[in-house]
């Protein structure tokens, strides 16, 4: 009987703990992800098509370095008058985790601008400064 009031009493002290998800932490954040949606569509995404062509998201991955570094690399498909092209566009930076709950900001040293994104539960959410979202994943 103390054993299991004792088990219980760990148990709770656990559960009213005020430690943050560990999944939210700089070193559970770290590591390589496969970018699954773009703009609430899963890839590959049309994300134009107008009088001069279709562009279509293939592919992205995005890695995020203890160093406090990150790099992206997504595969487009431009198809220009029945032609298809893949180019293959890069970015990088530095990244903080800003606050508890695995929010974070990115700042982009190759286009100059900065975005934020929420990591968690080996998922990484950034909201980017066209207004879209990308969803990427472990």
């Amino acid at each position: 009987m103390r054993r299991l009031a004792a088990l219980l009493a760990v148990i709770f002290v656990a559960a009213c703990s005020n430690e943050i998800e560990t999944s939210t932490r700089p070193d559970a954040v770290i590591g390589s992800y496969e970018l699954r949606s773009y703009g609430g569509q899963k890839l590959p995404t049309v994300v134009s098509n107008d009088q001069n062509g279709t562009a279509e998201l293939l592919s992205g991955e995005l890695v995020i370095g203890a160093d406090k570094s990150w790099t992206e690399s997504r595969v487009y498909r431009y198809t220009i008058g029945g032609v298809a092209q893949q180019i293959t566009f890069g970015s990088n930076g530095s990244w903080v985790l800003t606050r508890e709950g695995g929010y974070m900001e990115f700042n982009d040293k190759v286009l100059g601008y900065q975005f934020t994104g929420t990591a968690a539960g080996g998922s990484l959410t950034l909201n980017l400064n066209d207004g879209s979202t990308a969803i990427y994943s472990h």
